[in-house]
């Protein structure tokens, strides 16, 4: 992968820090987008243990296919998760002096899906006692609203962790919204859709309410999610596959191998 940089104003890091989210066109070059998708494809034909393979679950494969920590199992999913350009972006964003790795994970939804990804919050769901871990979702084939590009809810991160929701039954997140702290932010829940070609990506902060849509078309939407911890996090205790076989305590730091910096 080259470390070319990607052009970020300081007006875009303001629209991320009050959003929540940005979109940016075309961060792929044609070779990296074609080099990320072939890397994808081999990686998923290939038989995988549970600590990576999370497709088990018949309520989750309605909604997408989905591998985890990846860059673990693939020299070309390694060198687009090691991608400097990108890490260097995340950094930028979260105006964080250093960037690690929390883990990567390929979500597929795949042709004339049914059920579209619940709105919620992802920090809920880590291991992690700091917020302001963002995510990288690159699309890999063009995005529209038919095929489940992504959609969020500008500001929705000032609200703060809420309770996670159940990911594969009906639940609404907007109900655990305190009315009060909605008028008092002025949020406005309008969902703001994502459309763009291949090899562009948006960033979210761990906290922004996102969600996408079921997959209508009659192609595979294949995106590669890459997490970023800014600066040093401490582990909270709680369960994830991630971290499942570490045996950390709670307050330890997520350094080490398996969260290696990115952007230093």
């Amino acid at each position: 992968m080259t470390t070319t940089t990607y052009p970020i104003s300081e007006e875009q890091v303001q629209f991320y820090q009050e959003n929540g989210y940005i979109q940016l066109l075309n961060v792929l070059t044609a070779d990296e987008l074609a080099q990320a998708r072939q890397a994808l494809d081999e990686v998923m034909e290939q038989q995988l243990d549970e600590s990576h393979d999370r497709s088990a679950d018949a309520e989750y494969r309605k909604i997408f296919v989905q591998k985890v920590n990846l860059w673990q199992v693939h020299g070309g999913v390694r060198r687009y998760v090691f991608n400097a350009r990108l890490a260097e972006i995340a950094r930028r964003l979260a105006r964080a002096q250093t960037i690690r790795l929390w883990h990567d994970h390929a979500l597929i939804k795949m042709p004339g899906d049914s059920k579209a990804s619940s709105w919620h919050q992802d920090i809920p769901y880590w291991p992690m006692q700091e917020d302001g871990s963002l995510s990288c979702w690159m699309a890999l084939d063009d995005v529209y609203v038919e095929n489940g590009c992504m959609a969020f809810i500008p500001g929705s991160h000032r609200l703060g962790r809420l309770e996670p929701i159940n990911l594969k039954a009906p639940q609404d997140l907007f109900k655990l919204v305190p009315d009060e702290q909605a008028r008092e932010l002025n949020l406005d829940f309008t969902p703001r859709f994502q459309p763009m070609p291949a090899g562009s990506c948006t960033f979210h902060d761990g906290r922004t309410f996102h969600y996408a849509g079921p997959n209508q078309s009659d192609r595979p939407r294949r995106a590669i999610i890459t997490i970023y911890m800014p600066d040093e996090v401490h582990f909270s205790g709680k369960p994830h596959i991630v971290t499942d076989d570490l045996q950390l305590t709670p307050g330890a730091a997520l350094t080490g191998e398996r969260f290696p910096i990115l952007a230093p």
